[in-house]
C-alpha cells in the first residue's frame, strides 16, 4: 500500500498560534483554563489536559490563575463580563480570521445593515458573531433558508471562517437577486479552499482518501465532503478507529487533516496504515511460501511415477520382489495423486497481482462471477468496479463478455480469487491518456466538480483532470457551474504520473476548431454571392458580420441606400442579416461585405419617376462649401450648388440652410448612367429673395461680386448644365476622400 500525506494537513495558523501560546504560558503561569474547547477536537483538548489547562464552560468554573478565549472568539458581553474579574488574567486567543469577521458585522450594525451570516448557528464562532452583528442579525445554513429569507434592505452578507466556499458562492448569487445594492464580504479563511485545492490534485494521484479529524469540527466536515465527491473516503478521529477493511481495498490511499487535527495524531494513523501494509505484505509472503510447499512436493510424487516407468521398462530383468515395489508405488500413486496431477495439468492456478482474462458466468447485484480457468468461477466484487452515480453491474457486464482482471486475492483452502477491474481499467485509461498527450488526440469527458480555480472533470475508470480556468475556454467564464455535468472535448495538456498532475485544455480544442472554421469559410466565399451573418460588433465606420467562424466588415457606406451617420441607426448586435461579397482575401482573412447591395437600388425607380423642371420636397442631409446634397427620395440625393440657393450671393450654404431642413426644390437635370440629380431651391416656389438694404449693405462694404454684375450670365442653362458637372465630381472626389476605410479596417 502505498500512502501520500497532503501538504497542507492538520493544525492552521490560528490553531497552532492559539495551543502554543497556552503550552508556553503554562509553563509560566501553572494551571489554567480555556472558555469551552479551544478547537473541536478531542484529542487536543485531553493534550492540553495533561498539561493543567483544563476547559470550562463559564467564568466561576475557572481553575488556575487565567482564561483564554478560544479560537472561535465570544460575544463582547461575554469578554466584558469576564473582563471585570479582577482576580483573573484573560487571554485573547481569537483567531486573526475570526476577529476581521466580528469587526465587520460591528461596524456594519453600527451602520444600521441587516447582517445576514450564513454558518452553522450552533457553531460557538457563529454564537459570538451574533453578539457583534446586532439584534437584527439572523443565521442560514443553506442555499434554501436563503430562498425562503425576507431580507431586510440595506443589508451585508458575511460567512463563517469554515464554511463550504461552494455553498457559499451559490448563496453569493442568491443573495444578490433579494438585495442588488447588498455589500458581500469573503470572510471564509482561505486555508479552507487551499485544503480543498489540494484535495483536488491529490484525489488524480490516489485510489481513495482518509480524511483525519473530530466529526465535531466544522472544517474537517467540510474537507470530508469534499473528499467524498471525489474518491471513495473516510474520516478517523484517530488511528483506534481506521477501518481495516477500507484501507486493504485500496493500493494507494491519499491522506488529509482537518484544521483542528494535531500533527501526532495524523502521524499515529500514518504509521498504523503503514503497519497494516506491512502485515498484508507477511500475509501474502506466506500464501507464497505455501504455494512453493506445494507445487516441491508436486514434484516429489511426480518423480514417484517416473521411477515406476524406469521399473516398468527393466521388463524380465527385474526380480520379482522389484515388481512388486513398482506395483504398489504406482498404485499409491494412482490411488492418492491423481486428481492433484490432473490438476496441474488440466487446472489454471491464479496469482495475485496476475492479469488474466475470463468470461462472464453470471451477474448479481454486489458480485460478478467470471470463468478465469481456475478450480472456480472467480469473485468481481462491486466495489472492484467503476461505476457511475445509478449505474449497476448489469449495466456493463453481461453472460459471456470477455473480460479482463487483475487477481487481487486467492484463498487455497477454500479455492476463492477475488479479481478487480477497475484496478486494470485505471492503468489502461491512463496508458490512453499518455498516447493521448503524445499524438494531440481530442477526448471527451464528464464534468464532475466545479471549484473557484476552475474544472474537475471525469475521465472514466477512476481517472480525473483538473482544467484550470483560462484553458475552459476562449473567452473569460467568470462562473464556472455552467460546465456541471457536461460533456467536455478536451486535449491533455500536461501529464505526470508520478506527481499524479492531470491538465487539460479545452480551449485549445476550440481555437482549433474556429481555424478549421475560418480557412473552410474563406475557401468556400464566392465574390458576388449572397450569404447569411450575425451582426457581432458594431463600430463607428461600420458593422463586423460573422459570416460562419470569421467577421467580415460591411463598411457605414455599404449598410444602406440611404445615408446612415452611425451603425446603431439601422443594425444592433446579434441581428441576422443577408449581405452580398464583395472582396476575398485569405492570405489576410479579409472579407468585405454589402448590405445595401442586397436590396434594390432605389436609383432605378426614382429617375423613372423624376424629370426636369419637377417640383419635389426633400431634406437637407449635408451642407458642404459649394453646395447642399438634398434628400428627395429615400437613398436619393441631389445637388443644389451654391448658386441656386437663393437670387443673392450666398458664401456659404450655413446662411441660408441648416442640415435636416424640409426645403422644396426644383429638380434641374437628372443623369440616371451617373446617377445624378441638379436641384435648384431659388427657381422653386419658395424663391429667397434678397432685401434692399442686404444689397445696399453689400455694395456701401465694397462686398459687390462678379454674380452681381453677371448675374444672368451665371443664371443661362449652358454655364449651369457645365458648373454643376464640375460641383458634382468636386462632390464625389470629396466623398470618396472623406470616406475611405480606416486602416486595418476591413477583415
Amino acid at each position: 500500500m502505498q500512502i501520500i500525506i497532503a501538504k497542507i494537513a492538520g493544525f492552521c495558523s490560528g490553531v497552532n498560534r492559539a495551543v502554543n501560546c497556552l503550552l508556553e504560558e503554562a509553563k509560566k503561569s501553572g494551571e489554567g483554563s480555556t472558555l469551552g474547547p479551544i478547537v473541536h477536537n478531542e484529542e487536543v483538548v485531553e493534550y492540553l489536559q495533561q498539561n493543567h489547562i483544563s476547559a470550562v464552560n463559564n467564568a466561576e468554573e475557572v481553575r488556575g490563575s487565567y482564561l483564554a478565549i478560544r479560537t472561535h472568539g465570544v460575544a463582547p458581553k461575554v469578554f466584558n463580563d469576564i473582563s471585570k474579574r479582577e482576580d483573573l488574567r484573560v487571554i485573547d486567543l481569537t483567531c486573526p480570521r475570526v476577529k476581521k469577521v466580528q469587526e465587520i458585522a460591528a461596524d456594519s450594525a453600527g451602520k444600521g445593515l441587516a447582517v445576514i451570516i450564513f454558518g452553522n448557528r450552533a457553531h460557538p464562532e457563529v454564537e459570538g458573531l451574533l453578539g457583534w452583528a446586532g439584534d437584527d442579525a439572523v443565521v442560514i445554513s443553506s442555499l434554501e433558508e436563503l430562498k425562503e429569507l425576507k431580507v431586510n434592505t440595506p443589508s451585508v452578507l458575511i460567512a463563517q471562517t469554515t464554511g463550504n466556499p461552494n455553498i457559499y458562492r451559490e448563496i453569493q448569487k442568491e443573495y444578490k437577486k433579494k438585495d442588488p445594492k447588498g455589500q458581500i464580504y469573503d470572510t471564509l479563511c482561505p486555508e479552507t479552499e487551499l485544503r480543498q485545492k489540494e484535495v483536488i490534485e491529490l484525489a488524480q494521484r490516489v485510489e481513495a482518501l482518509l480524511v483525519v479529524g473530530s466529526e465535531s469540527s466544522a472544517n474537517t466536515k467540510t474537507l470530508y465532503d469534499s473528499c467524498r465527491q471525489l474518491k471513495p473516503s473516510c474520516r478517523v478521529t484517530s488511528a483506534e478507529e481506521l477501518d481495516l477493511g477500507f484501507i486493504r481495498q485500496h493500493r494507494v490511499i491519499g491522506v488529509t487533516a482537518g484544521a483542528s487535527t494535531p500533527p501526532w495524531t495524523i502521524k499515529e494513523v500514518v504509521e498504523r496504515m503503514e503497519n497494516e501494509s506491512m502485515e498484508e505484505k507477511n500475509e501474502v509472503t506466506e500464501k507464497e511460501e505455501t504455494q512453493i510447499e506445494r507445487e516441491e512436493q508436486l514434484e516429489a510424487e511426480q518423480e514417484k511415477t517416473d521411477e515406476v516407468e524406469t521399473v516398468r521398462e527393466e521388463g524380465p530383468n527385474v526380480n520379482e520382489e522389484q515388481d512388486q515395489a513398482a506395483d504398489e508405488v504406482e498404485g499409491q500413486g494412482e490411488t492418492e495423486n491423481q486428481a492433484e496431477l490432473d490438476f496441474a495439468v488440466d487446472v489454471k492456478v491464479a496469482r495475485e497481482g496476475e492479469q488474466v482474462t475470463g468470461k462472464v458466468a453470471r451477474v448479481t447485484d454486489e458480485e460478478v462471477f467470471v470463468d478465469i480457468g481456475s478450480k472456480t468461477e472467480a469473485i468481481l466484487p462491486v466495489n472492484e468496479v467503476h461505476l457511475n452515480q445509478g449505474q449497476t453491474l448489469a449495466d456493463i457486464f453481461a453472460p459471456e463478455d470477455d473480460l479482463e482482471v487483475t487477481v487481487l486475492d486467492v484463498d487455497d483452502q477454500e479455492g476463492k480469487v477475488v479479481v478487480s477491474h477497475k484496478r486494470l481499467a485505471r492503468e489502461k485509461r491512463l496508458k490512453e491518456l499518455e498516447e493521448a498527450l503524445e499524438k494531440e488526440t481530442i477526448l471527451e469527458g464528464k464534468v464532475k466538480q466545479v471549484v473557484s480555480a476552475g474544472i474537475v472533470v471525469d475521465l472514466g475508470s477512476g481517472v480525473e483532470g483538473f482544467m484550470p480556468g483560462s484553458l475552459v475556454d476562449t473567452r473569460y467564464i467568470q462562473d464556472f457551474n455552467e460546465f456541471k455535468d457536461l460533456e467536455v472535448r478536451f486535449k491533455v495538456q500536461e501529464y505526470d504520473r508520478e506527481k499524479g498532475k492531470l491538465i487539460l485544455n479545452r480551449r485549445k480544442v476550440m481555437e482549433e476548431e474556429s481555424s478549421r472554421k475560418r480557412e473552410e469559410t474563406l475557401n468556400s466565399l464566392e465574390i458576388g454571392s449572397n450569404i447569411t451573418g450575425t451582426v457581432k460588433r458594431l463600430t463607428d465606420f461600420g458593422a463586423f458580420v460573422d459570416v460562419g467562424g470569421i467577421d467580415g466588415l460591411v463598411h457605414i457606406s455599404e449598410l444602406s441606400w440611404e445615408r446612415v451617420k452611425h451603425p446603431k441607426e439601422v443594425l444592433k448586435v446579434g441581428d441576422e442579416i443577408e449581405v452580398k461579397v464583395l472582396e476575398v482575401i485569405p492570405e489576410k482573412e479579409r472579407i468585405s461585405l454589402s448590405i445595401r447591395k442586397t436590396q434594390p437600388d432605389p436609383w432605378i425607380k426614382a429617375t423613372a419617376d423624376l424629370e426636369s423642371e419637377q417640383l419635389i420636397s426633400g431634406t437637407v442631409t449635408r451642407l458642404v462649401n459649394f453646395g447642399a446634397f438634398v434628400e428627395i427620395k429615400p437613398g436619393v440625393e441631389g445637388l443644389a450648388h451654391i448658386s441656386q440657393l437663393a437670387d443673392y450671393h450666398v458664401k456659404h450654404p450655413s446662411e441660408v440652410l441648416s442640415e435636416g431642413q424640409e426645403v422644396e426644390v426644383k429638380i434641374l437635370e437628372v443623369k440616371p448612367k451617373a446617377k445624378r440629380i441638379s436641384l435648384s431651391i431659388k427657381d422653386s416656389n419658395g424663391v429667397m429673395v434678397a432685401s434692399q438694404n442686404t444689397a445696399v449693405d453689400d455694395a456701401e462694404n465694397g462686398n459687390v461680386t462678379l454674380g452681381d454684375v453677371f448675374g444672368s450670365l451665371f443664371d443661362s442653362e449652358e454655364f449651369r448644365e457645365e458648373q454643376t458637372a464640375d460641383l458634382e465630381e468636386q462632390s464625389d472626389n470629396h466623398e470618396e476622400g472623406n470616406e475611405q476605410e480606416p486602416e486595418g479596417g476591413r477583415g
